[in-house]
């Protein structure tokens, strides 16, 4: 578990004040955003600050955070593995994909590797329909995988966080 600063907290309350200063509770998703794209994830203390500069109850702060599948509220591991399973991808071997992978690192679709090197998510769509199945690396989408791919996205990429 991460400590958080002091400083930490008033970095971003100072940051939020800038970027959002009329406190309306409609900045909650850019703010969300902003948080993610910062931190990689939605850290707790973080989104507490946002909750008390927004005004909005940690619960629907928390509704919010967790119903957008390109948000997330756990740390990931250093290499972030995500496998498209909307219907395109699914029935171009998509669900094959993530099994493999699955089984390649040990691990189920959600989880981390022990020693915090892979996580491993599903997305329900990647919008990458044309060249399904797709599984994105780091940063980085890779189209038209195939279930024998599996060892090939396990190798570092440029991508990668």
């Amino acid at each position: 578990m991460t400590t958080v600063t002091r400083q930490q907290r008033e970095d971003l309350r100072r940051d939020l004040r800038e970027q959002f200063p009329t406190r309306e509770r409609t900045y909650l998703l850019p703010a969300l955003h902003e948080l993610h794209r910062r931190y990689g994830h939605l850290p707790a203390w973080a989104m507490e600050v946002v909750g008390w500069h927004l005004r909005i109850p940690a619960s629907e702060l928390y509704g919010a955070a967790t119903s957008y599948s390109e948000l997330r509220v756990k740390q990931p591991g250093k290499r972030l593995i995500r496998v498209c399973t909307g219907v395109s991808c699914v029935l171009g071997g998509g669900r094959q994909v993530l099994d493999g992978l699955a089984s390649a690192l040990k691990i189920k679709p959600g989880e981390t590797t022990p020693d915090g090197e892979y996580t491993l998510e599903e997305t329900p769509c990647a919008f990458l329909c044309a060249v399904a199945p797709v599984v994105q690396r780091g940063h980085d989408w890779v189209g038209r995988v195939s279930p024998d791919a599996v060892t090939e996205l396990l190798q570092p990429s440029d991508g990668h966080r």
